[in-house]
């Protein structure tokens, strides 16, 4: 498992400051650390995915970085305010997004179609997306920041259950 401190310390040497979202338990741990102020980047709680893309939206007109947790049944209610914002206004932000639904981790009945769907929903809306895993996570945040510092829109990250 990655450990939510480095996690977090390597997303702020990158020039990350906000990081916004709607909660998720495959994130507990990162979620506690801004909870308890351990760290420096300022979380804003969203109440909506949508919501969320909008807070970061805001923060990226604003001249700083803001990263968006989710689950990945609430990346499907960000269509529009990822479309008509985020990528209209080439805003670039990075999108951390737990993958469930997958076997054999299914949690919950409502997961298991969007975890078969995440993939295809990530490409229709045209976000490059790669699986963050434990090994080599460095080097998979670099690849998807460069990606979208060069084309200057959202990129995902896919988290499974287990790794951060």
């Amino acid at each position: 498992m990655i450990n939510p401190s480095e996690f977090l310390t390597f997303l702020r040497a990158k020039g990350f400051s906000f990081a916004t979202g709607v909660p998720c338990s495959y994130f507990s741990r990162m979620i506690d650390k801004f909870e308890m102020h351990q760290e420096s980047i300022t979380y804003i709680p969203a109440t909506r995915e949508d919501e969320a893309v909008g807070i970061a939206s805001g923060v990226t007109f604003g001249g700083a970085r803001a990263f968006v947790i989710m689950q990945n049944s609430g990346y499907a209610t960000i269509g529009d305010a990822l479309t008509s914002l985020a990528q209209l206004y080439r805003l670039p932000m990075l999108l951390i997004i737990s993958w469930r639904g997958l076997e054999p981790d299914r949690d919950f009945p409502e997961h298991s179609l969007m975890g078969k769907v995440t993939e295809a929903t990530l490409s229709s809306y045209q976000v490059p997306y790669w699986e963050l895993e434990i090994e080599d996570w460095q080097r998979t945040i670099e690849v998807a920041l460069t990606k979208m510092e060069e084309t200057s829109r959202p990129v995902a990250l896919l988290v499974k259950q287990g790794v951060l």
